[in-house]
C-alpha cells in the first residue's frame, strides 16, 4: 500500500537511539510535496561521507569511520500514477565502520530525496584484539554482527571479528554490538555471544588484576571452555578460579 511523503520524512535508522544527518541531497523529478527531515549537528567524520544518484537508487559511501559507528540511507522516491504523485520508502541495509552501502526504490519511481544517518556515537575506549589460553584471539564467528552469533577463540588474523573496544562502561564491543551472556543467563557454562548494546548486567565486564573477566550479574568469570584451543571452541561463563584459562590480555 502506497503511503505519502510524510510517512516517510521520519524514518530512522533501525535501533539508533539518537540520529545525526549530514548534508542531505536530492536527485531528479518534481520537488517532493513535503519537506525533508531537518538536518542537525553532523557526527564525527560525516564530512567522509557522500552518495551517488542513481534513476531508481543511491549509493552512500563513507571513510574515516570508527569502526562501530552505525549508519544506514534514508529517503524516499516519487512515481506519477494517473496524474497522482505517490511517494515511497527508499529501503537498503544499514553497516558499520568504513564502506558502501545502497539503498532502492523497491516500489517503483525515482530518487527524490536521499540522506545519511547515524547511529549514536560509540563509546570511546581502547580497541585491538584479546587473546587468552594459547595467545589464540578472541573472535565473532564467521565475522558476523548479527544478534546471538557465538563468540569463540580462534587464531589471530587481526581482522574486524577479532578487533575488541573495552568501553568505560563496562561493555566491550566489536563489530557494533556487544560481549553478551546469552539469555541473560546466569548458569556455569553460558556462551557468551554478541547483541545489540543495550547497558544490562549481561554485558557488564570488570578487567581484574589476575586478568580475568567478570561478570557481576553472574558471578562467574569468562573462561575458554575446557581449555580448548582448537579454533572455534567456545567461550562460556565459569565459577572464578584464577586458572589460565580465565586470563585475558586486553588492548591497552
Amino acid at each position: 500500500m502506497r503511503r505519502i511523503a510524510a510517512m516517510f520524512a521520519t524514518a530512522l535508522l533501525a535501533g539508533a537511539a539518537a540520529l545525526t544527518a549530514p548534508a542531505a541531497q536530492a536527485a531528479g523529478g518534481a520537488a517532493p510535496q513535503a519537506a525533508p527531515p531537518a538536518p542537525v549537528a553532523a557526527a564525527t567524520a560525516a564530512q567522509n561521507c557522500s552518495l551517488r544518484f542513481f534513476t531508481v537508487g543511491v549509493n552512500g559511501t563513507c571513510t574515516g569511520l570508527d569502526p562501530e559507528q552505525l549508519w544506514g540511507i534514508s529517503g524516499w522516491c516519487q512515481e506519477l500514477v494517473n496524474g497522482v504523485l505517490y511517494q515511497e520508502p527508499l529501503v537498503g541495509p544499514n553497516t558499520t565502520g568504513d564502506g558502501t552501502i545502497g539503498a532502492s526504490c523497491i516500489q517503483g519511481g525515482n530518487v527524490a530525496f536521499a540522506q545519511i544517518i547515524f547511529g549514536p556515537t560509540p563509546p570511546a575506549g581502547p580497541r585491538g584484539p584479546i587473546t587468552g589460553y594459547g595467545n589464540k584471539c578472541v573472535d565473532v564467528r564467521y565475522g558476523s554482527n548479527a544478534n546471538g552469533t557465538p563468540v569463540q577463540i580462534y587464531d589471530c588474523l587481526g581482522n574486524a571479528a577479532q578487533t575488541w573496544k573495552i568501553a568505560a562502561n563496562g561493555t566491550i564491543h566489536a563489530l557494533g554490538k556487544c560481549l553478551d551472556v546469552q539469555g541473560g543467563n546466569t548458569a556455569i557454562g553460558t556462551p557468551v555471544q554478541i547483541y545489540d548494546c543495550n547497558g544490562g548486567g549481561a554485558q557488564q565486564w570488570q578487567a581484574r588484576p589476575d586478568g580475568s573477566l567478570f561478570n557481576p550479574m553472574s558471578g562467574r568469570c569468562l573462561d575458554l571452555f575446557a581449555y580448548s584451543t582448537a579454533n572455534a571452541s567456545p567461550i562460556v561463563i565459569w565459577d572464578c578460579n584464577g586458572a589460565a584459562n580465565q586470563v585475558w590480555h586486553l588492548p591497552a
